[in-house]
């Protein structure tokens, strides 16, 4: 027999779990994972695709940006290397028959309305013109009658503002012995096939025997792009033996500069 007493503490304990039982949260069971559908591939795949090209943007950007802008310290640096081993070469007394060498340095050009000065080097090669702009071999010499050609990349640090050059600016060629002085008579856009720009007399190209003395200056055109030439004529106005001093214009820009603004 079960007495009160028992049936209270039996009823009590069952009521003590019956209200733990309904005070206990229970856990939300985690819903059930569906399939993918045709549209969340898709999805999927275009915002791959999406970041992918976000991506190669930015490559595109920063090595552009390199391309632009990088490398003027580069320049600098090997202008700086060029000016030291003209300046040496320059006191060194040439022999009697010294041959131009590819890529060794021959003279200094400066444009002082762009601020800008340069060695030029013998050859117009890519690896010739990599940091400096390069002569054409066979063409006249700096203060020679016919045509001293020299060409550039279109690049900071080079002929990068060349499209600012008007008509009556100056070009100074300094060698072993002279400043040459010329003055811009001439600037125009031609396609890359027209090589008679550096003929020795460009405005007159069946003339093989020249009279006048021209410079003429090509870069690519327009920035960033190789579809054409910018080409700049220019013709000697004046010669000026070094023992006299530099050129009023070029007077306040000192040659460790070459290369830069």
């Amino acid at each position: 027999m079960v007495s009160t007493t028992d049936e209270r503490r039996s009823s009590s304990r069952g009521g003590r779990r019956r209200r733990g039982t309904r005070g206990r949260r229970r856990r939300p069971e985690p819903a059930p994972r569906g399939r993918l559908t045709g549209g969340d591939v898709v999805r999927g795949v275009f915002r791959t695709f999406g970041e992918l090209l976000f991506t190669a943007g930015l490559i595109m950007l920063f090595f552009a940006a390199y391309q632009v802008y990088g490398k003027q310290f580069e320049t600098d640096r090997e202008q700086t290397q060029l000016a030291q081993g003209l300046e040496e070469q320059w006191e060194t007394p040439p022999g009697p028959d010294s041959e131009p060498l590819p890529g060794a340095a021959n003279s200094r050009m400066y444009i002082p309305d762009l601020d800008m000065n340069w060695v030029v080097v013998n050859g117009v090669s890519q690896e010739d013109i990599r940091y400096s702009p390069g002569h054409y071999t066979d063409n006249a010499a700096a203060g020679q009658v016919g045509n001293y050609a020299v060409a550039g990349h279109r690049t900071p640090g080079i002929f990068w503002d060349l499209d600012l050059l008007a008509d009556g600016d100056e070009i100074v060629v300094e060698d072993r012995e002279n400043f040459y002085t010329y003055e811009v008579i001439e600037s125009h856009t031609v396609t890359p096939d027209q090589v008679e720009v550096v003929d020795p007399d460009p405005f007159d190209p069946d003339n093989e025997d020249p009279t006048r003395t021209l410079l003429t200056l090509t870069t690519c055109a327009p920035k960033l792009n190789n579809t054409h030439r910018l080409i700049v004529h220019a013709e000697l106005t004046d010669t000026r033996p070094k023992d006299e001093g530099m050129p009023e214009s070029i007077a306040d820009m000192a040659p460790e500069n070459a290369g830069q603004e």
